[in-house]
C-alpha cells in the first residue's frame, strides 16, 4: 500500500519502538542481556517509518539501556517534541519528582513495568505488584501511564489488581497471549473485561513473538476481539528492530496487517493517529 494512501489518516503514530546508538556514548547494562541489539540508529528507523507515511513516534526505553535513558532522551531532542514522546524506565525506590519532572519536560509520558513477555520467575507477579504501587499515584499526578511488558501468566495474576489502577495502564504485544490458541483462550475474556473498563490500552505490538505463523493470520482474530471491544483504547507499534527476530518480518508489512485486521477509516484513524495522540499528549 502506498503512502498517499494513508495521508487522508492523519500524522500516524509508531507507539512502541527501540532506538541503538553508538555504543561509545549509549553503553549497554553489564551482564547478559535478553537479545543483541543490532545497528538501530535514530536515522535508520525514521527512513523505514517515513516511507511508510509514519511521522510521530514513541521511543520505548529497552532493558539494554537499564535506567540510563540517555539515548531516548537525546531521540525527543533530535526529532523534536512535536513529533516524538518517550516511555522510560525508572528506579521505583530512588527516583525523585525533580528527576521525573525533568523527564516530562523531556517528552517522557509512561513508565515501564518490564520483566519481558518469556520469563517463567513465579516472583515476578510480586515483584511488578509491588514496583506499580509504588509508581502509579506518581504516574497518575504526572499524568502519565504505565506500560506493562510480563508474561501472560503473569498479567492474568495481576488482572484483578490492575482493575484498581488509579492511572492509566498500557499491555505489550496484546497481552502476549498465544495467537494459536484463539480467542476463547483461558484470560482472554478477562483481559478484554479490564480493556472495556476505561483505563487499559492495549498496545497492538509484536505479532511475531505470539503468533508461529510466517503469514501471522492467526493474530487477526485477537486483533479484531480488542478493536470490537474498546477501539478507543487500542494503539499500534512496530516494536522496531523486531529484536530476536531480526527476520521475521518487515516495516511495511506490520502496518499492512494493521490494515488488514481493521479495514475501516474510522478505526484506523483511532489506532494510528487520535488514541496515541490522547495517550501521550501530542
Amino acid at each position: 500500500m502506498s503512502v498517499p494512501s494513508r495521508s487522508h489518516l492523519g500524522p500516524i503514530c509508531d507507539t512502541h519502538l527501540h532506538i541503538f546508538g553508538d555504543r561509545a556514548k549509549y553503553p549497554l547494562v553489564a551482564g547478559e542481556l535478553r537479545s543483541e541489539p543490532p545497528d538501530a540508529p535514530l536515522e535508520r528507523f525514521l527512513k523505514a517509518a517515513e516511507a511508510e507515511g509514519v511521522t510521530r513516534m514513541v521511543f520505548d526505553q529497552p532493558s539494554h539501556y537499564g535506567l540510563d535513558n540517555s539515548c531516548i532522551l537525546d531521540a525527543i531532542g533530535t526529532v523534536g517534541l512535536s513529533r516524538a514522546r518517550a516511555i522510560a524506565a525508572v528506579d521505583a525506590d530512588s527516583v525523585t519528582d525533580a528527576q521525573l519532572k525533568q523527564l516530562d519536560e523531556r517528552g517522557v509520558r509512561g513508565i515501564r513495568i518490564n520483566f519481558g513477555y518469556r520469563a517463567t520467575d513465579r516472583a515476578i507477579t510480586e515483584q511488578a505488584l509491588a514496583k506499580t504501587q509504588k509508581l502509579a499515584p506518581r504516574a497518575a499526578a504526572l499524568g502519565w501511564h504505565l506500560e506493562f511488558l510480563v508474561p501472560n501468566w503473569s498479567l492474568q495474576q495481576l488482572i484483578p489488581f490492575l482493575a484498581t489502577l488509579r492511572c492509566d495502564f498500557s499491555v505489550g504485544h496484546m497481552g502476549a497471549f498465544p495467537a494459536a490458541a484463539g480467542v476463547e483462550q483461558h484470560g482472554f475474556a478477562d483481559f478484554l473485561r479490564l480493556h472495556s473498563a476505561g483505563r487499559c490500552w492495549v498496545k497492538f505490538t509484536g505479532v511475531y513473538r505470539i503468533s508461529r505463523r510466517p503469514d501471522f493470520a492467526d493474530v487477526a482474530p485477537l486483533a479484531q476481539a480488542f478493536v470490537k471491544n474498546n477501539p478507543d483504547r487500542v494503539i499500534w507499534g512496530a516494536d522496531w528492530p523486531f529484536l530476536s527476530h531480526l527476520d521475521a518480518v518487515t516495516y511495511p508489512e506490520l502496518i499492512e496487517l494493521l490494515e488488514s485486521w481493521v479495514p475501516d477509516t474510522a478505526n484506523q484513524r483511532k489506532i494510528l493517529v487520535a488514541n496515541p495522540a490522547r495517550l501521550f499528549g501530542f
